[in-house]
């Protein structure tokens, strides 16, 4: 008698620890990701940098800019004051007078703008889109579903309508033949 209870105490103790075991052993991945990163970042680093890399996903993005430089352009002597000498020819005896005119003129300066894509956000939203797709699936099968039973309860009714004219007509022609006949009573 007394070891039946030392048995069934020990059997209630193992069943309490494996009980037990398992509602700890419980995980989710967020906390299993949360431990793996507390024990090796780098590996976790690595891991998610190798399995969700950032991608050039957008299109590059070309902006044009306009903007004013000034130029200087030389020109032939006009303004006797203001002149550069900047050539003598001495064998000519030709001195060359030019003067320096300031122009502003509009400058195209283009920016190439890339746009960088995180891949961890992109396989969010495709799990979500394939999400979306597989109810979307799901409840078109339902209404084609749908539809065939109430195109098949359209039918049933229609055939209900059909008895219910026809057993109208029919008691609208004997009301008709009761009140059309005359009937003598034989005195």
């Amino acid at each position: 008698m007394r070891n039946r209870k030392y048995i069934w105490w020990a059997a209630i103790v193992i069943v309490l620890y494996w009980t037990a075991a398992i509602l700890t052993g419980c995980q989710t991945a967020k906390q299993l990701l949360d431990k793996a990163e507390k024990k090796d970042p780098a590996i976790v680093a690595t891991y998610a940098r190798d399995k969700y890399p950032c991608t050039d996903l957008l299109r590059p993005d070309t902006a044009v800019l306009y903007r004013d430089t000034t130029v200087y352009i030389d020109c032939p002597d006009s303004i006797p004051a203001t002149f550069e000498v900047i050539r003598t020819d001495t064998v000519n005896q030709v001195v060359v007078k030019t003067v320096r005119v300031p122009v502003k003129l509009p400058i195209q300066t283009q920016v190439v703008t890339r746009w960088y894509e995180d891949s961890a956000k992109l396989k969010i939203f495709t799990v979500q889109v394939n999400a979306l797709q597989r109810d979307t699936a799901a409840l078109q099968s339902q209404v084609t579903k749908y539809k065939g039973q109430a195109s098949r309860r359209g039918k049933e009714n229609w055939i209900w309508r059909a008895i219910a004219i026809a057993l109208l007509v029919w008691q609208g022609v004997k009301l008709w033949g009761r009140m059309t006949t005359i009937k003598m009573k034989a005195i």
